[in-house]
């Protein structure tokens, strides 16, 4: 998902569409007392992304960092806690700095005439550190709770986003009319991390240099704010993706591509499409994890051609395949592997949909569509033998 689009989805930084999400809580919920905390909770919640909505061209600088990264954090922005939480991760942690810079503090300076309440609460909120919780007991609106590494029981209101009891999750707990709400942009850690996060938790603080979440504080441990975040998501992102269909190499390669012998096209697309690749074209599938793209699948006469997006999905893929297609799980012979070749010089039509080493292995067509690919393509680009009108068609097909 790349910023054009992640600009253009709902005003809280995921991927679905405003009126599914939080434009459900756009109007002042009505007088209910308590049954009516989280809806009001929600509503203030949606006042304040209204206010930050126009500094979201603000996090590009936040987006060219990241883009400095070896992790391609744009292959998981189509993911929607992901995006929620990378976004709320820049508002909340990335401009660190204890001052009415700091994008939610100048949002409550902006409307403390108007609601002083509201603006305290902004205040308070932008203390809340992003940190790891563990659920020890919930239903479908309150819950309670203890940050990982403290015996401190809490007391919570959900609008039912938390996992079930004996499970962890990263978010952020907001104080909110004498009570305390979770902050919708949360991540869950699956059944089996229980055992190994309270350790992986203690390297966190060991590289931040502090004790416990609780005791972090913006305006003295302003780096160590800056980065908690981050760390988190990493974190789940190794333990949500990574731990499921392996730990890609994040460098520059070209796809590994191989062909498979299999039944007559048709069933063959069918059977693809029943097991839940995505569909991309005539006989042309994704095989994805959540958002993440491991292969691209093309069903043809003679069997079925697999193209990696790296190599450490290889097992992941093979045993999806051998599940749904009934091939030898594992894997590929290797013989059966073939890099694509290059096209001839001068065929720019065929350029553009060829797979490309300094383009992450996506090809030009497909590095158009996001923010890194584009940046790797324009430096691409300046090294191709092109006259200026070759060049200049080109950027035009390339959308540049």
């Amino acid at each position: 998902m790349d910023a054009i689009k992640l600009k253009n989805s709902c005003i809280c930084g995921n991927t679905l569409p405003y009126a599914e999400c939080c434009g459900l809580f756009q109007a002042p919920p009505a007088e209910g007392g308590d049954a009516s905390d989280r809806a009001a909770f929600r509503h203030d919640l949606h006042e304040l992304f209204m206010y930050l909505f126009p500094l979201r061209n603000l996090y590009q600088v936040y987006w060219e960092r990241l883009s400095e990264e070896e992790y391609p954090h744009h292959l998981l922005m189509a993911d929607a806690d992901y995006g929620r939480a990378m976004m709320a991760n820049f508002f909340w942690d990335y401009s660190v700095q204890f001052s009415d810079a700091r994008p939610i503090l100048r949002a409550a300076r902006d409307i403390e005439e108007k609601n002083l309440r509201l603006a305290n609460d902004f205040r308070q909120w932008s203390l809340s550190p992003f940190w790891l919780w563990y659920v020890i007991e919930a239903d479908n609106r309150h819950a309670y709770i203890r940050m990982a590494d403290s015996d401190r029981t809490r007391r919570i209101e959900h609008g039912g986003e938390l996992p079930e009891p004996g499970r962890y999750f990263a978010g952020r707990i907001l104080s909110y009319r004498g009570k305390e709400q979770v902050h919708p942009a949360l991540l869950v850690f699956s059944e089996g991390a229980a055992t190994v996060l309270p350790d992986r938790l203690r390297g966190i603080c060991k590289a931040l240099g502090i004790k416990s979440g609780s005791g972090l504080r913006p305006d003295v441990q302003c780096e160590e704010w800056r980065r908690h975040g981050s760390l988190l998501l990493s974190l789940w992102r190794e333990m949500t993706y990574d731990a499921r269909v392996g730990i890609p190499s994040r460098t520059v390669s070209s796809p590994h591509s191989f062909h498979l012998p299999a039944p007559e096209r048709w069933n063959t697309a069918r059977q693809l499409q029943e097991g839940g690749a995505v569909p991309t074209g005539r006989n042309r599938f994704e095989l994805r994890y959540r958002a993440l793209t491991l292969a691209r699948l093309e069903a043809g006469t003679s069997g079925l051609q697999v193209t990696l997006l790296d190599e450490a999905y290889r097992p992941y893929v093979f045993h999806w395949l051998g599940d749904h297609l009934g091939m030898a799980s594992g894997s590929s012979p290797g013989g059966d592997r073939m890099e694509s070749a290059p096209p001839a010089p001068g065929d720019w039509k065929a350029w553009a949909r060829a797979a490309h080493d300094l383009l992450n292995g996506e090809t030009p067509m497909e590095a158009s569509l996001h923010d890194f690919g584009r940046r790797r393509l324009r430096v691409l680009l300046e090294e191709l033998p092109l006259k200026e009108a070759e060049l200049t068609a080109l950027q035009r097909q390339l959308g540049l």
